[in-house]
């Protein structure tokens, strides 16, 4: 007779087995378990709040080894292996940033992944880039939540990268040749062309796509000789590298600055980024923030103060040609561009301090206005400075006008930039040139005081926003947006057959001509224009062909 004891073990082997089946069942219905190059790792299953479509997160995946201590201010290290299964369910820390208080880690080099299928599906890949004017930003599911996207049915991915002079410390030497920062993009994109097909995507097709300072992000990286075959289409939404503040023209003051701020005093190069590894990281980023916003107050149009640079000449240099050279000579990688802006990007100056501050002082003079790119030459800028006061404020002192300020800042900081990267780059690759005009409370600006669209409204249409609005029609331009944005991802055409969503648009292709700039106004309705701000852009035009230096004409 089997005695009781034997009955009992028996029935706890039973159920201990039907237990572990039903969490393998579990985990695999609703906690998949991917195994990719760097080892095992569990995500979560969810649904869109849009079409409340069947959605796989994969968060806070390691792409770098945490650049701490020796690897402050290097170029990232590609992760190692781990072991067991790695919790991918939830957000990882920022990176360092902000001032009062300091938020964020070190230790923030993680990747997302969200996929509408865990089969083979070879679904075409969106690689979102956040902005932030280089000093701020994450990849968070709060900030930039891909419901909408993943209902059209493509793989979206983001990340965090290196921000301020943790990312963007310059020496102007091979000490630190700067732009760590575009080079977690890189090995970012990197790692999405190793492991995306197990989560269902298709490394053959990856679109990268970035806002503000993710724009010009995204155009850097398709500049760089570093960036070839990682992507095959480049989305640039109120951004590029032409803009004013995209590019840091004072480095290496900048560094020194900081280093003599934390008592680093040395004219060494090697002795100041070896003595600022040793500060914390608090403070490092408190005397980052003061030093770049003592810089940026001096001459905001200058450029960011930590943000990507023009390197000294080595092999791996991301960045080592001047911006416009590149775009005039198609020495980039040749893919489909789809490019655009706001239509009044400082109609919300709460996004872009201190830009229009600056212009409504009453110490600002007349050089001040002629922009960076122009002659050094201060008879001659002050003559360019004076030609561009008189167009936009006549007679009047600017700090009595800020609604022509604001249009000023509008047209000098983005819409001639992204214009004249849309006319020089048109020459080698297929454009497609937008800009948003549909004002609504989904562009999330509550204050607003001045006509147009301001900077990083179009977010709130592209992305799970927390704004709701009573106007369906609101929510339709979103609708509208994603799809276009969508198609391109998937077809390097954003409106590839005629589409009732999209009014039966077939959107054209820009050109290099100056006077025949066709683009996609994104209305309350979709209309194919013509030459936004001619008349404003024509100043422009003028003023570089007759002060600007070489190559910039």
């Amino acid at each position: 007779m089997v005695s009781s004891s034997i009955i009992y073990s028996s029935l706890k082997v039973i159920i201990l087995q039907l237990f572990m089946m039903n969490s393998i069942q579990s985990l695999s219905i609703d906690d998949p378990i991917l195994t990719i190059e760097d080892g095992m790792i569990r995500g979560k299953k969810d649904t869109t709040v849009g079409q409340h479509k069947t959605y796989y997160s994969f968060r806070g995946i390691p792409f770098a080894k945490p650049p701490l201590e020796s690897l402050r201010f290097k170029p990232p290290v590609k992760n190692s292996k781990w072991s067991g299964i790695l919790d991918a369910t939830k957000d990882k820390s920022q990176c360092v940033q902000g001032y009062n208080p300091v938020v964020g880690r070190e230790d923030c080099l993680y990747i997302n992944v969200y996929t509408p299928t865990l089969e083979k599906k070879n679904l075409a890949v969106l690689v979102w880039i956040y902005g932030g004017g280089f000093a701020m930003g994450n990849s968070s599911y709060v900030t930039y939540g891909p419901d909408y996207l993943l209902d059209e049915d493509v793989v979206f991915v983001d990340f965090n990268y290196r921000t301020g002079s943790f990312g963007f410390l310059s020496t102007q030497d091979l000490v630190c040749p700067g732009n760590n920062g575009l080079r977690d993009q890189l090995l970012a994109l990197k790692w999405v062309q190793n492991n995306i097909e197990k989560f269902g995507g298709d490394f053959r097709n990856v679109t990268i796509y970035g806002q503000s300072a993710g724009a010009a992000s995204v155009a850097y990286l398709v500049q760089s000789k570093l960036s070839k075959g990682l992507f095959k289409g480049a989305i640039m939404s109120s951004g590029t590298s032409l803009c004013e503040w995209a590019l840091n023209r004072k480095s290496k003051e900048t560094a020194y600055r900081i280093g003599q701020a934390l008592k680093v005093n040395t004219t060494n190069s090697k002795a100041l980024v070896e003595g600022l590894r040793k500060i914390n990281h608090i403070e490092l980023q408190k005397k980052d923030y003061e030093a770049s916003l003592q810089i940026m107050m001096e001459d905001p149009l200058e450029g960011v103060q930590f943000g990507p640079v023009i390197e000294p000449y080595h092999k791996d240099a991301v960045v080592d040609q001047e911006n416009i050279e590149v775009m005039s000579t198609g020495k980039f990688q040749r893919v489909p561009l789809l490019i655009g802006m706001n239509s009044n990007e400082a109609a919300a100056p709460s996004r872009i301090p201190p830009f229009v501050d600056f212009i409504l002082s009453p110490d600002i003079t007349i050089p001040d206005f002629a922009l960076a790119g122009l002659t050094n030459n201060g008879k001659v800028a002050y003559t360019a400075g004076e030609k561009i006061k008189d167009y936009y404020f006549g007679d009047q002192p600017p700090s009595t006008q800020k609604g022509k300020a604001v249009k000023f800042i509008s047209d000098s900081q983005w819409n001639y930039p992204v214009r004249k990267a849309v006319i020089r780059q048109s020459q080698f690759v297929p454009i497609y040139f937008y800009g948003l005009w549909y004002e609504s409370v989904l562009g999330g600006t509550p204050d607003r005081k001045f006509p147009g669209v301001g900077h990083s409204e179009d977010l709130g249409y592209v992305f799970r926003s927390y704004i709701k609005s009573n106007s369906s029609h609101d929510y339709l331009v979103g609708r509208r947006m994603v799809r276009m944005i969508t198609n391109f991802v998937k077809y390097s055409n954003p409106t590839p057959k005629e589409d009732e969503l999209l009014q039966n648009t077939i959107w054209p292709l820009s050109t290099a001509l100056p006077n025949n700039l066709v683009f996609l106004k994104i209305g309350y309705d979709l209309e194919i224009a013509l030459n936004p701000f001619h008349k404003n852009m024509r100043l422009f035009d003028d003023i570089f062909r007759t002060y600007g230096t070489p190559p910039y004409y």
